[in-house]
């Protein structure tokens, strides 16, 4: 199942998810309550430096995000965020992939 913001309005990001930057392996699992009307989120984060969103509740795709540096360091509460993936997200934000 998939949200309606993610099958309309994001095909060009999941294209360069897809095709260039990769889906990964997920490395971090967190759950994040905005106070949204359809209830908490669950984020993971891949190897790659992709977030997947989830509706914590149903399971639902929400949306995919290529994740910037505060992004990554947020999940990492201890301040331990694997250099790796600080290194692609920085890459990613350099080249742009943050905006589709």
């Amino acid at each position: 199942m998939t949200s309606k913001h993610w099958t309309e309005e994001r095909a060009e990001r999941e294209r360069l998810i897809n095709e260039v930057i990769g889906i990964g392996k997920a490395v971090k699992e967190t759950i994040v309550d905005k106070g949204h009307k359809n209830g908490a989120e669950r984020h993971v984060l891949t190897d790659t430096g992709i977030i997947i969103v989830y509706n914590a509740r149903t399971g639902k795709l929400i949306t995919k995000l290529i994740a910037r540096v505060g992004q990554v360091r947020r999940y990492y509460t201890d301040g331990n965020a694997p250099k790796e993936i600080i290194k692609l997200a920085r890459k990613h934000t350099e080249l742009g992939y943050n905006y589709r």
